[in-house]
């Protein structure tokens, strides 16, 4: 039952982004331009966050070299008013005319008193998730990577700053020596802008794939569209039944799907709503997806792969202290249905054993993407 403690769910070139299709972003039945009055209070400590942007960015390529460019960000509340969505887009992120978009989910635990936040970053092809805490006026995030799985440690942290109302700073720095000393690696200074309906607008569609996209970035291409979902839950000791609807588009240039699911299973539980990510990486040669729901705010980066006909996502690492090994698998695929399963076993993989299904159809009213 891992996979249930961890939703926490119950019962284009961007010069021409106009005419470029990048996917639609769907809010359903809770405004995003304010917090849900259901979510944690905390939520409010960043709520300047939320608008339109001018940004201007400063890279740093190496310890001793940068450059400047430009971008934009949207920043709206996400799963209905729990969270924050960024999206980020810019027209050179090398150096060299190579545009770039990026994704962030920014949300507040309330169990664990935490902040979380999820980046996927189109140009890199990753996805990397943070943890940390206001500090003083500052928000404050941090990760650990062992890159290249070599002895090299480095921590990597995120701040947030306001100047003011107007004017948001976030620097993106590395340590290698366990936060003794600092190093940027990104810098950006956002402009708060008026907002308009023309700028980086909601896209009609379900939007296209990356020109560049490799054969395997396509394999989730059948999440595309609007569906209705029948959940066969196992919970509390017995089966429980409940119907919800997903909307999966493409996002962050047509690099990744972005999916969003929405649940009314219970008076007790309304507005409940899980968002994900999904995007190949072609360097770690799997699917990441970043994913989050609106009853704990979980924040989840997991992945996997196609195997036969059926796609296999895991955890990426193990819990030694659980016999329990989760899945979550996509089988039955067609062009208007597929089937959702998520999976423990308690053999090391030999056998699993089902503890959630969903029955998903495509809705008859909706255009095919």
């Amino acid at each position: 039952m891992l996979f249930i403690g961890l939703i926490g769910l119950l019962p284009s070139d961007l010069v021409n982004a106009q005419s470029e299709k990048d996917g639609k972003l769907f809010d359903q039945g809770v405004t995003m331009l304010a917090r849900s009055p259901r979510a944690a209070d905390a939520l409010d400590a960043m709520r300047h966050y939320a608008g339109q942007w001018d940004v201007a960015m400063t890279v740093y390529p190496t310890d001793t070299t940068q450059f400047t460019t430009s971008a934009r960000a949207h920043v709206t509340y996400m799963n209905r008013g729990y969270a924050y969505l960024e999206r980020l887009e810019t027209q050179d992120i090398d150096g060299a005319g190579t545009a770039s978009y990026a994704m962030s989910f920014l949300s507040f635990n309330p169990a664990r008193q935490l902040w979380a936040l999820g980046e996927a970053d189109a140009y890199t092809e990753a996805m990397t998730v943070y943890t940390g805490a206001m500090n003083q006026q500052d928000l404050v995030l941090q990760t650990g990577i062992r890159h290249g799985g070599g002895l090299g440690f480095t921590t990597h942290r995120v701040i947030y700053r306001f100047e003011h109302e107007t004017q948001l700073a976030v620097l993106h720095e590395i340590s290698r020596d366990g936060g003794v000393t600092w190093l940027p690696t990104v810098r950006r200074v956002y402009t708060r802008r008026a907002p308009s309906d023309s700028f980086m607008p909601d896209r009609e569609g379900f939007g296209a794939p990356a020109k560049d996209s490799p054969p395997e970035a396509r394999q989730f291409d059948f999440l595309l569209g609007e569906w209705d979902a029948h959940h066969e839950l196992f919970y509390g000791g017995r089966w429980v039944s409940y119907s919800a609807a997903t909307t999966a588009v493409h996002a962050l240039g047509g690099h990744a799907i972005l999916e969003y699911s929405w649940y009314d299973v219970d008076v007790n539980l309304p507005d409940a709503a899980t968002t994900i990510l999904r995007m190949y990486n072609r360097a770690a040669r799997r699917w990441e997806s970043l994913y989050l729901d609106n009853r704990n705010n979980a924040l989840l980066h997991f992945g996997g792969s196609r195997e036969e006909d059926a796609m296999v996502l895991h955890l990426f690492d193990v819990n030694r202290n659980s016999p329990a090994i989760p899945r979550v698998v996509f089988r039955d695929i067609e062009p208007d249905r597929y089937s959702w399963f998520a999976e423990n076993s308690t053999d090391r993989g030999i056998t699993y054993a089902n503890t959630w299904s969903i029955e998903v159809e495509r809705i008859k009213s909706s255009p095919k993407p």
